[in-house]
């Protein structure tokens, strides 16, 4: 008897907990995009959810993906890098996440990450995805060796 009402309670919560989490799938769940602009800026990275607005973990597990993805494209295809005057200057990737609310264009709502974080950015310079906020410290550095040398 014990047996069988184990048996029962598994086959129960087995599918509930199939059916709460969630693997998002590109093209199907969600969709990117990749804005490279000029050499001397940041690129874009959007990841939009179509159907449903992901937990923070989620968003930002999938951001975190894309920009590994697309700055090894870069480091293949050689543009992970741009000669200046100055020297070497590195390509970055600012990724986030957004829910298209809707087909029209401009029903955008940005998905936060974990600690109200907005976005995440893969360095070029040290092949590393970081936070925003030190993305910015980050360049305030580079910024600061620069003058100084």
């Amino acid at each position: 008897m014990r047996k069988e009402i184990f048996a029962l309670i598994i086959m129960i919560i087995f599918p509930i907990n199939a059916v709460c989490v969630k693997d998002f799938v590109e093209k199907i769940d969600y969709v990117v995009e990749f804005h490279e602009n000029s050499p001397k800026m940041a690129a874009v990275l959007h990841i939009n959810f179509l159907k449903i607005i992901p937990e923070s973990k989620e968003a930002e597990k999938i951001v975190k993906q894309q920009l590994r993805i697309y700055g090894d494209k870069l480091i293949l295809h050689k543009k992970d890098t741009v000669a200046t005057k100055k020297g070497k200057k590195y390509k970055n990737i600012i990724g986030s996440a957004w829910h298209t609310n809707g087909t029209r264009f401009g029903n955008h709502i940005k998905v936060k990450f974990q600690k109200d974080l907005a976005a995440f950015v893969w360095l070029g310079k040290t092949k590393k995805i970081v936070t925003f906020h030190d993305y910015i410290s980050f360049l305030k550095k580079e910024k600061n060796n620069s003058i100084h040398t």
